[in-house]
């Protein structure tokens, strides 16, 4: 994780009985983040000597595993005006599957809650702030209870340094 200093700007809104704010992470100890979240920053900034973002060279799922349930890996998608649009699912987790349904290969936008719109929203904050960012939220998903998520959405960059996954854990509270 480098550091956040250019645009701590809150993203905070409500839609469909769901509220979520997401911001920049402010450390490795970020106290909005869950304590996997916390760990992952560690581990990220360990790999990466805090100087530049991650890659995804710099991790092995052997070194995921104990986050593996609540893990998402998303490809994200530019539109034209080169600003992140989607996210496919490259891998999510069997905590997450389990209680979301399964969206690997899908687009984040199909998710019947307001997810889809979370991740670009947060997404875009990583690339313009080069940054890990922390979300939560009180979501809601037709058919249960609202509930409670911490997110950890950490940008991975290929070789050119371009942002084209976000890797994120999702702590779930019902």
């Amino acid at each position: 994780m480098t550091d956040c200093e250019v645009n701590k700007s809150l993203v905070s809104d409500t839609k469909d009985d769901s509220e979520y704010t997401l911001l920049p992470a402010t450390g490795l100890y970020d106290p909005r983040a869950s304590d996997a979240g916390r760990a992952l920053l560690q581990l990220f900034h360990d790999r990466t000597g805090g100087e530049r973002l991650l890659k995804r060279s710099d991790f092995s799922p052997v070194d995921l595993k104990p986050f593996l349930v609540n893990i998402v890996i998303m490809d994200v998608v530019y539109g034209d005006d080169g600003l992140i649009c989607d996210g496919i699912v490259r891998l999510m987790g069997s905590g997450l599957s389990a209680f979301y349904g399964e969206y690997t290969g899908r687009s984040i936008l199909l998710h019947p809650s307001s997810s889809g719109e979370r991740f670009i929203v947060g997404a875009r904050m990583a690339v313009e702030n080069q940054c890990s960012i922390i979300g939560t939220a009180m979501q809601a998903v037709p058919n249960r209870p609202l509930y409670q998520i911490a997110t950890c959405m950490t940008p991975v960059v290929d070789e050119d340094g371009k942002v084209v996954q976000m890797l994120g854990h999702v702590q779930l509270f019902t």
